[in-house]
C-alpha cells in the first residue's frame, strides 16, 4: 500500500526506553451510542486526539486513537484530514494519553511529528480509512499509559468492545466520561446484506427487487459490528478509536478502528458500524512501528 507522509520538525531530546512486548493489559482502576461509563484508566492505550484547522481560533475536531508502542498511534484518516482531503499539519494535532476525562483532566498533550495516511483513502465511502501518528518523542509506560496488542488473525470473532468520548445519541454532546459498548461482529456476507437492505430501503425499493440491482459491496478494508440487542454503536467523536477483542488471557487486541456508518448513529437501527480492519495494514504497521506487539488471539 502507498502512504502519504507529512512531517513536522521539532527540536527534541531523544530518550531511549527499553521496550518489552507487553501489551493489552487493563490499566489501574466518542462515538458511543447507548454505552456505559468505564472504570478509570481501564484502557491505557486509548488516545484523545484533537485536530486544529486553525489553532488561533481554538476549534478542534475530536477523535480517538490507540497507542501501539511508545511512539505510534493508530487512528482514522478522516480524523487527520480536512474537508478538502488534505492532511492536517502535524503541528496542529495534539494527542492526550493517560486521560480518563475528555475535557477536565489536566494531562499535557504529546506533540506529533509525522502524519501517515493510506494514499488510497476515499472520503466518500471511507475505504482505506487508516492513519498512523508518530509522536515527537517516546512516551514512558505507566499504569495509565500502555500499548494495546495487535492481532495476527481475525479468526473466531464474535463479541467486541468499542470505547471513546463521543456523543451518546443523535442530538447529544460529546461525553466527558470515557464510555464503552459491547458490539457483535458481522461476517462479510452479513455486512453486505445489511448494506444492500439499507440502500434499497433508503431508496424506497422493496427487498424483493434486490436481485435486479447491483449494489457495491462493503470495502475490503472494513469490518462491521453493532450490538444486535441494544443497537449500541460508536458515534460522532469516537472516530479513530479502538474496536477491541478481549482474549481468554485477559489481553485486549485492536481488531479495528472506528470509521463510520451510512447514517448518523441511532438514526436507523437497521444499519451497522464500519471499522477499518487492523489486519489489512499489518505489513505497513510493522514497517513503520516495528516495536508494536503482534500476537495470536487467545
Amino acid at each position: 500500500m502507498r502512504f502519504i507522509v507529512l512531517l513536522c520538525l521539532f527540536t527534541v531530546t531523544t530518550v531511549n526506553f527499553t521496550f518489552a512486548c507487553e501489551c493489552g493489559r487493563e490499566g489501574s482502576a466518542g462515538r458511543i451510542f447507548r454505552g456505559q461509563q468505564v472504570q478509570a484508566h481501564k484502557y491505557p492505550w486509548l488516545a484523545h486526539i484533537r485536530s486544529f484547522e486553525n489553532r488561533l481560533l481554538g476549534a478542534f475536531a475530536q477523535c480517538g486513537g490507540s497507542l501501539i508502542d511508545d511512539q505510534h498511534i493508530l487512528t482514522a484518516a478522516h480524523c487527520v484530514t480536512d474537508d478538502s482531503g488534505s492532511i492536517i499539519p502535524a503541528a496542529n494535532i495534539d494527542v492526550y494519553l493517560g486521560r480518563d476525562k475528555a475535557f477536565s483532566d489536566k494531562t499535557k498533550p504529546s506533540r506529533v511529528s509525522q502524519v501517515i495516511i493510506d494514499s488510497y483513502y476515499n472520503r466518500k465511502n471511507l475505504s482505506n480509512d487508516f492513519a498512523i501518528l508518530r509522536l515527537s518523542s517516546p512516551v514512558k509506560f505507566t499504569q495509565t499509559i500502555a500499548p494495546i496488542c495487535l492481532p495476527n488473525s481475525e479468526d473466531g470473532l464474535s463479541k467486541l468492545k468499542v470505547a471513546g468520548w463521543g456523543i451518546v445519541g443523535p442530538k447529544a454532546k460529546s461525553s466527558n466520561n470515557l464510555l464503552e459498548v459491547d458490539v457483535d461482529y458481522f461476517t462479510r456476507n452479513e455486512c453486505n446484506d445489511v448494506k444492500a437492505d439499507y440502500i434499497l430501503k433508503s431508496n424506497g425499493i422493496p427487498k424483493s427487487m434486490k436481485r435486479y440491482y447491483r449494489i457495491p459491496e462493503v470495502a475490503s478494508t472494513h469490518l462491521c459490528a453493532i450490538n444486535k440487542k441494544t443497537r449500541g454503536d460508536a458515534c460522532s467523536g469516537d472516530s479513530g478509536g479502538p474496536l477491541m477483542h478481549q482474549g481468554s488471557n485477559g489481553r485486549y487486541y485492536l481488531m479495528g478502528i472506528v470509521s463510520g456508518s451510512w447514517t448518523e448513529c441511532g438514526e436507523d437501527e437497521d444499519t451497522v458500524g464500519l471499522y477499518t480492519r487492523t489486519l489489512v495494514y499489518r505489513n505497513s504497521i510493522k514497517k513503520i512501528a516495528p516495536n508494536s506487539c503482534w500476537q495470536d488471539l487467545n
